[in-house]
């Protein structure tokens, strides 16, 4: 008898330990709305970065043609053609390569819209990471 009593009890606390992992159904969570698309980067842009040596200012223009990011970047040192891709969620990804004096020195910057006239990312090549900064130019 002890040990019907004692099954059924470890079969009591068993089923109760189960339905409490078990989530119980109930009414849906709401969807979420769908986001609205992120603003295109197209356009020109007055970018700034500082590698240590103060900062930079860079005259950026973006062309926007499907997800395939070309243009051109402008700054003391010279023009320099950029291509690149827009992803999700305001991703923006552009590289340019250039001769930086003792060979050719290659740039990768990669940034995200903050809202349609802001954007903000870091530029990765052999100085390491270095955050920049990008507000639209109007007008």
């Amino acid at each position: 008898m002890k040990k019907i009593v004692l099954t059924l009890c470890a079969a009591l606390i068993c089923t109760v330990a189960l339905s409490a992992q078990t989530p119980q159904s109930g009414p849906a969570a709401p969807k979420p709305a769908a986001s609205a698309e992120a603003p295109s980067p197209a356009g020109n842009w007055n970018m700034s970065l500082d590698a240590g040596q103060g900062p930079m200012d860079i005259a950026v223009n973006l062309k926007l043609e499907g997800k395939k990011l070309t243009g051109m970047l402008s700054s003391q040192m010279g023009d320099v053609a950029l291509a690149g891709e827009v992803g999700d969620a305001g991703k923006v990804t552009f590289s340019i390569s250039f001769d930086g004096g003792g060979g050719a020195m290659d740039l990768t910057f990669v940034g995200t819209m903050k809202d349609a006239d802001n954007m903000t990312g870091t530029m990765n090549g052999p100085m390491g990471e270095i955050p920049w900064v990008a507000k639209r130019v109007k007008g």
